[in-house]
């Protein structure tokens, strides 16, 4: 039976992973905080901006599923959550983490799912995530699926089957197809198949031939992958200032 997290749904069930992983002192999260990690800016694509009501509609919903539970912490009046993907799914802390990514990032390759996933758990190489990604799509109910490779990719991406997605790729919606030109309508008394007279053109001598010029090099373009990580690597690098200036201002 296939798993069917809506878009919502699968934001909220990505951001509790993250944080579980990432900042356990501050998780289980209440709402408040949920709601903040599902319209966070970095680490997200694409971004939200979902209301408090939103997020608590889906949250019952993935309760009576058994994929939140509802957690009371001593001393704390508000609610929090927690996700229970690692008990639905029947993964390990690794694959909760490139399931993360791809819940909240999107369908990406190996490479840059090591990068991004070491924040979460530490892999050795591309290949071990390859080898997860591979183990995850053969499962009686596949977790992922591995995309057809794309004009300037280097690696194929792969992508969850957790639920539904926004769009499928290589498909093109029916507001990015092409539009139809209708032609114009022939004047009356002509033929449908009279050419079209044409305008006489005014002579010009022909120019001396010249002999063609070598085509300067270009450097090779970066890769989508390439550009991918410089822009995770300085989303880390804000990140990291704003986390010291927070300390820096509690103090």
């Amino acid at each position: 039976m296939a798993i069917e997290l809506d878009t919502l749904e699968q934001r909220i069930i990505g951001a509790l992973i993250e944080k579980k992983l990432t900042t356990p002192d501050q998780y289980p999260l209440t709402l408040q905080a949920l709601v903040a990690a599902c319209n966070q800016k970095s680490n997200r694509d694409p971004k939200m901006d979902v209301e408090a009501y939103e997020v608590e509609g889906a949250i019952r919903a993935l309760m009576d599923r058994g994929w939140v539970s509802r957690v009371e912490r001593f001393g704390s009046r508000a609610m929090r959550y927690g996700h229970e993907a690692g008990s639905q799914l029947g993964v390990d802390k690794a694959d909760l983490a490139i399931l993360q990514e791809l819940l909240c990032r999107g369908p990406q390759a190996p490479g840059a799912l090591k990068t991004r996933c070491n924040r979460m758990h530490p892999f050795e190489s591309a290949d071990e995530i390859e080898g997860r990604l591979a183990d995850m799509s053969v499962r009686p109910v596949p977790y992922v699926v591995e995309l057809e490779r794309q004009p300037r990719e280097r690696h194929a991406r792969w992508q969850h089957m957790l639920g539904r997605h926004e769009q499928s790729l290589g498909v093109a919606t029916d507001h990015e197809a092409a539009p139809k030109v209708e032609a114009d309508p022939m004047p009356a008394g002509v033929p449908a198949h009279a050419p079209t007279p044409q305008p006489a053109a005014p002579y010009s001598p022909p120019a001396p031939e010249r002999e063609p010029e070598a085509a300067p090099e270009r450097a090779p373009a970066a890769s989508d992958d390439d550009l991918a990580l410089r822009v995770e690597s300085l989303e880390r690098q804000v990140e990291e200032l704003v986390e010291r200036l927070d300390r820096l201002e509690g103090r």
